[in-house]
């Protein structure tokens, strides 16, 4: 689009130009957590956006054993920046609660993770599913249950592993855009009275939503979030071995583990789907990522002229924008080609189409998958040994 200047005299002339900029990325480490909080007299069902810990106690009190606290707490231990906090009256069993607070999240468009710390209820924990679906560009961090002390009375069957295996099945969607962590971790208990245990054990996903901000901010969404140590965690509920995390995987439920000689980290970068594409929480994660910037940045194309000048400015852009993730290493491909392909012509846009109002532009992307099982082979010739 050209501004036209007036001029009085023959000669060279300056015309200011406007085109599209490049697409800037969306961001992807903003957390919300629903739940109850300390402090008395909040709104509750209002999210409200804090920046670290001592704000959020200045706004919602101490930790008093609570899930939501020891989350928040948790997410910035972990690298988190920014979360908001939706109070309710007790997420813990409130199915009406967690709605009302996931229609609030729905008005706050930067929310890239939802977690419900503490609830293991499937009924809420798919409610949180299907906002994240919904709403595109957001991913649900859920919590196995808590593995009873020895003094208390078992709410769940012996096997400890039955009753995480048992939430699997109502959480599996097509679409993966929710992973479910287990166990719960053991970390301090700065309020706790002198004489009493000086830890407690809390659920993960607060630590979890930390550890994800942390892993995009250093490396990219692209980068699974495992293999990750998990700050502010000084031991787990249940130490599992490899035969027993084997199951787990195979569910698509990701173990929190502890190794010799390192804290615990998260062991395990699946989604809660039956469908192999979407199988890794960083492909759902990324995809949810480049949808989200794409729709911020091609907002300029909205009642523009539908021709094939905008066809070209939308495939340039997206280009640049697309090529610009891939040299960031999250498509896999030795040319940008072979990472991503953009198409927008008249087959896919015909005019039934085009009297719509609508503009089709078809997106191929390759992205990178987790090395998830490294195979090592050792052999032996008669120089000595080798490997491979």
């Amino acid at each position: 689009m050209t501004t036209a200047i007036e001029t009085k005299a023959p000669g060279i002339h300056l015309l200011e130009t406007k085109t599209p900029g490049p697409i800037a990325g969306a961001g992807t480490s903003t957390a919300a957590m629903i739940g109850k909080v300390a402090k008395e007299g909040v709104t509750l069902g209002k999210p409200v956006l804090v920046t670290n810990w001592t704000q959020y106690t200045q706004n919602f009190g101490g930790l008093q054993e609570l899930s939501l606290p020891h989350a928040v707490r948790g997410f910035f231990r972990n690298g988190g920046n920014l979360a908001y906090v939706v109070p309710v009256d007790d997420a813990g069993s409130g199915t009406d609660a967690t709605t009302g607070a996931l229609d609030a999240l729905t008005r706050v468009p930067d929310v890239s993770i939802v977690c419900v710390p503490g609830v293991t209820d499937t009924a809420q924990q798919k409610a949180v599913i299907d906002h994240c679906e919904t709403m595109g560009d957001r991913f649900a961090v859920l919590d196995g249950p808590r593995v009873p002390e020895p003094t208390e009375e078992p709410a769940e069957p012996a096997n400890r592993l039955d009753a995480v295996k048992a939430q699997q099945p109502a959480l599996t969607t097509d679409r993966g855009f929710g992973a479910l962590y287990w166990p719960w971790i053991v970390t301090d208990d700065p309020e706790a009275a002198a004489g009493e245990p000086a830890t407690l054990p809390v659920a993960p996903s607060g630590h979890i939503a930390g550890v994800m901000a942390r892993s995009d901010n250093e490396r990219g969404v692209h980068k699974a979030p495992a293999n990750e140590a998990v700050r502010g965690a000084l031991a787990l509920q249940y130490n599992l071995n490899d035969q027993e995390q084997s199951g787990l995987n195979n569910l698509g439920i990701n173990a929190l583990r502890t190794f010799p000689g390192s804290p615990p980290v998260v062991w395990g970068a699946r989604t809660l789907t039956t469908q192999t594409p979407w199988r890794y929480v960083n492909v759902r994660r990324l995809v949810a990522y480049i949808s989200d910037s794409l729709l911020q940045g091609l907002r300029w194309a909205v009642f523009e002229p539908n021709n094939i000048a905008l066809w070209k400015a939308l495939e340039r852009t997206v280009t640049e924008f697309l090529t610009r993730v891939w040299q960031a290493g999250a498509l896999f491909g030795s040319t940008a080609a072979e990472a991503f392909y953009v198409k927008i012509d008249e087959e896919l846009n015909p005019e039934p189409v085009r009297a719509l109002g609508q503009v089709v532009v078809e997106i191929g992307l390759a992205p990178t998958r987790p090395a998830e099982h490294v195979v090592v082979r050792l052999g032996l010739w008669s120089g000595g040994g080798s490997a491979e």
